[in-house]
């Protein structure tokens, strides 16, 4: 059974005065055990802070090549400076796709299932207050014009948030995976981290 795999790992350091301030990780995990052909299109920059991404996945019937859906996925992952704090940001992304990625992205404008999450979490000094905010931003978004699609959060947490997708086409077996975002930061020393905010507006 073919499977596509698109993975984007992200850790963004800022660091002051020779301390490692915050670590941010950003792992994002889209995985398909389907009966059908997947392909990957990616789009990725990264700058300063800053790393953004734009994946799709379509999938096609192996015997006609004709379409049976598509998941659009838009992840930006973010350390900004608050304030006059004084910090050198880096960032290392990298992606690991399979089959390996090829072409122009393009995000699903009339989506018949869409889920977002905003996620960020200030960071602190013990004695100056906020001085760094992590944050990661996911919209993922899927449409058939030939399939029903189901597209159901199954964890939602803190630091987690797995998607359930389905495509289901008449007459056909279902091409089924899931979508995974998962961030995690660390404070060095003399730094904390403050409590994490979430929005997670509803699928449709």
């Amino acid at each position: 059974m073919p499977t596509t795999n698109d993975k984007r790992l992200i850790k963004i350091t800022a660091n002051s005065a020779g301390v490692t301030a915050s670590t941010f990780d950003v792992n994002l995990d889209a995985s398909f055990d389907t009966p059908s052909d997947g392909a990957i299109k990616l789009s990725v920059t990264s700058s300063g802070g800053t790393d953004t991404s734009l994946h799709e996945l379509v999938f096609s019937d192996a015997a006609t090549g004709s379409e049976i859906g598509r998941t659009s996925i838009s992840l930006v992952a973010d350390t900004k400076i608050v304030g006059n704090f004084s910090a050198t940001l880096a960032v290392d992304g990298r992606s690991e796709t399979d089959p390996p990625a090829s072409g122009s992205p393009a995000e699903i404008r009339s989506p018949t299932a869409q889920n977002r999450r905003n996620w960020s979490q200030d960071v602190n000094a013990d004695s100056n207050g906020t001085v760094l905010r992590n944050s990661a931003n996911v919209d993922v978004r899927s449409a058939s014009d030939t399939a029903s699609v189901s597209q159901l959060v199954r964890t939602s947490d803190d630091h987690t948030l797995m998607l359930a997708i389905t495509f289901e086409p008449r007459g056909g077996a279902p091409t089924s995976g899931s979508v995974t975002l998962t961030t995690t930061a660390t404070a060095g020393a003399g730094y904390n981290l403050g409590p994490v905010k979430t929005n997670v507006p509803g699928g449709r």
